[in-house]
């Protein structure tokens, strides 16, 4: 299936989407296809995350504290590990420093080529301005396809920056799984 168009790219969106509130688990997921921006957004306040490799900004405040995973949600070892059983190939996942968008633990790495985040939160509402921080990000880069999706206190992102997926069959086996943690 060849997607040209923005209406084929908002189609696959609400079949992906479609789905996965047809299973009642929808937690809290936002899709945002190629290239559209959602403006007005409320601005997040939360540092951006460099791409892997990239150095820190100048001046960006070091970590007091070495970041540490939070009880009471999937933590990131445990995704990746949900991710293997699944047949699928999380690689190169790595935490990052400083933490980002306002988590008290981030990795970020690939799953079938595709660029993937995991952070986990303290609270609900670091969570939701975390969430937001990333979509932000997302917009002003005008990746193909990205899904930020939260279960508990743990949220993952997943953007096909490279459009290795087009279709979005990666995506939502990523989503898929996570979903079942």
């Amino acid at each position: 299936m060849i997607m040209n168009t923005k209406r084929d790219r908002w189609e696959l969106a609400s079949r992906l989407v479609g789905g996965l509130l047809a299973g009642g688990l929808l937690v809290g997921g936002l899709l945002i296809p190629g290239g559209c921006h959602q403006s007005g957004a409320p601005s997040s306040g939360a540092p951006a995350a460099a791409p892997p490799g990239a150095p820190a900004a100048a001046g960006a405040p070091l970590a007091a504290a070495p970041a540490q995973h939070v009880d009471g949600t999937p933590h990131t070892d445990a995704v990746e590990n949900a991710w293997r059983g699944a047949g699928l190939a999380p690689e190169g996942f790595a935490p990052l420093q400083p933490v980002p968008y306002g988590a008290s633990y981030c990795e970020q790495g690939r799953v079938q080529t595709i660029d993937t985040l995991v952070c986990e939160y303290r609270d609900p509402d670091a969570l939701g301005k975390g969430q937001a921080g990333l979509l932000e990000q997302w917009g002003r880069e005008g990746g193909h396809t990205g899904v930020a999706f939260h279960s508990k206190l743990t949220m993952i992102g997943v953007i096909d920056r490279a459009r290795h997926d087009p279709n979005g069959k990666v995506i939502h086996q990523v989503i898929d799984t996570f979903r079942k943690l």
